[in-house]
């Protein structure tokens, strides 16, 4: 073979490669069926949840900015809104996804789900001014329960929105712990313990986003996209399983600051290690998800 036709064929198949890589992939291309759909519960909670929601009538998102009379006003006038929200939050929840490229309507239940996250925040505030920080602790509480129940089962952009809301809602108890008796502050971390035992995993939420890909687009496009886009999806998700890590060492802190402030409310002095909480204040010792360890305490 002379030199010329060797550096002709290294062209062609430089040029060729992407083409016949693409042709091999129509010819041997297995269109294994996604799993089927998961059941929804009946009733399902999120349903009272995204309608709650939609009832919303007030814009709460300044509710920093009212006065306790105006916030009064318009919880009074949401009253029904946030009940029907708890009676979602007490029931079994998974997100109603869309498998339609076109369609905006998860979107705007995401849209309805956040302003449902203000209302919360927004009734334990008035209550912070009114002096009930065991009723403003509750508020908040509820605020979590809805960034959970509001991810749970749904493709990233759920968990991305339920992770915002969480945060919503930890900032603003986390200025409760010095306002808390013992009992509040043992019953906030149990409680806190509990959701963060139950919330769905990183992997959970990454299969949920790809049997959602492989439905929506079933044909091979999906897996050519996929290979297309690797790197950018790489980063993407990457970046939001950080946030999701780092939401949940927020959580987890704030639990151990609950615990911690019970233990010296009833002890009298500062609680020395975490391990000091265990068994009386915390089921187990709480593992920091950036780094794999046992969470410690600053006082």
């Amino acid at each position: 073979m002379t030199v010329r036709t060797r550096n002709r064929l290294i062209t062609f198949f430089i040029l060729a490669g992407p083409f016949v890589f693409l042709l091999c992939l129509l010819l041997f291309w297995d269109a294994e069926p996604p799993p089927p759909v998961p059941p929804l519960p009946h009733p399902n909670g999120y349903e009272n949840l995204v309608k709650a929601g939609n009832m919303v009538s007030n814009d709460f998102e300044d509710y920093d900015e009212l006065t306790s009379a105006k916030l009064r006003e318009l919880i009074n006038n949401d009253a029904m809104t946030l009940q029907t929200a708890r009676t979602g939050l007490q029931q079994e929840c998974r997100v109603t996804l869309d498998y339609s490229v076109t369609s905006s309507a998860h979107l705007d239940q995401l849209a309805a789900l956040k302003r449902l996250a203000y209302a919360f925040v927004a009734e334990g505030r008035l209550a912070e001014m009114e002096k009930r920080p065991a009723d403003a602790a509750k508020s908040y509480l509820d605020t979590i329960r809805l960034g959970d129940a509001s991810a749970r089962g749904g493709v990233l952009i759920d968990q991305l929105v339920g992770t915002a809301i969480e945060s919503i809602g930890v900032g603003n108890l986390q200025k409760l712990v010095d306002q808390l008796d013992a009992k509040s502050c043992r019953e906030t971390a149990a409680t806190l313990e509990t959701l963060d035992s139950q919330r769905q995993t990183w992997n959970a939420v990454m299969q949920q986003e790809r049997d959602w890909s492989r439905r929506t687009f079933p044909d091979i496009r999906n897996e050519i996209g996929r290979i297309a886009m690797r790197r950018t999806l790489q980063t993407t998700f990457k970046t939001a399983e950080e946030k999701f890590d780092a939401q949940i060492e927020k959580t987890r802190q704030l639990i151990i600051e609950f615990a911690a402030r019970a233990y010296q409310l009833d002890k009298g002095h500062s609680v020395a290690t975490v391990a000091d909480l265990v068994p009386d204040y915390l089921k187990a010792i709480l593992q920091d998800p950036l780094t794999g360890t046992n969470m410690v305490f600053s006082p």
